[in-house]
């Protein structure tokens, strides 16, 4: 079932890991940089899956035929990596201080921009 809000999944040690994000990939240090096509290729099986855990079984199979994809695929468990870093993000998104008298956000994230 979709509904119109993303559920809450922010735990306070994402911010450790959304930090971390930004200098994951240090300049000169490319010895562990995943290639565009691996990027790519991660982006498509997480969309796939998202698909069908939101029950978007039909346009699933419709994406994987759009891109030719010929490998296995094993899901993850709902609800998904992308959904779940979705909810991450628009927790953030909502609570910076421009939105955030017009848009629901944990105290956690809030925190997060108070920093």
């Amino acid at each position: 079932m979709v509904t119109g809000q993303p559920r809450r999944l922010w735990r306070a040690d994402r911010r450790a890991t959304i930090g971390a994000s930004a200098s994951m990939y240090a300049k000169g240090k490319s010895s562990n940089v995943p290639s565009d096509s691996q990027a790519r290729e991660k982006l498509a099986l997480y969309v796939y899956e998202y698909l069908l855990h939101v029950g978007a079984q039909k346009s699933a199979q419709t994406f994987l035929s759009e891109i030719r994809w010929e490998k296995n695929i094993t899901l993850g468990e709902p609800p998904g990596f992308l959904h779940s870093w979705w909810c991450v993000f628009w927790d953030l998104y909502c609570a910076a201080p421009e939105r955030r008298d017009t848009c629901e956000h944990s105290s956690e994230a809030k925190a997060f921009h108070d920093y």
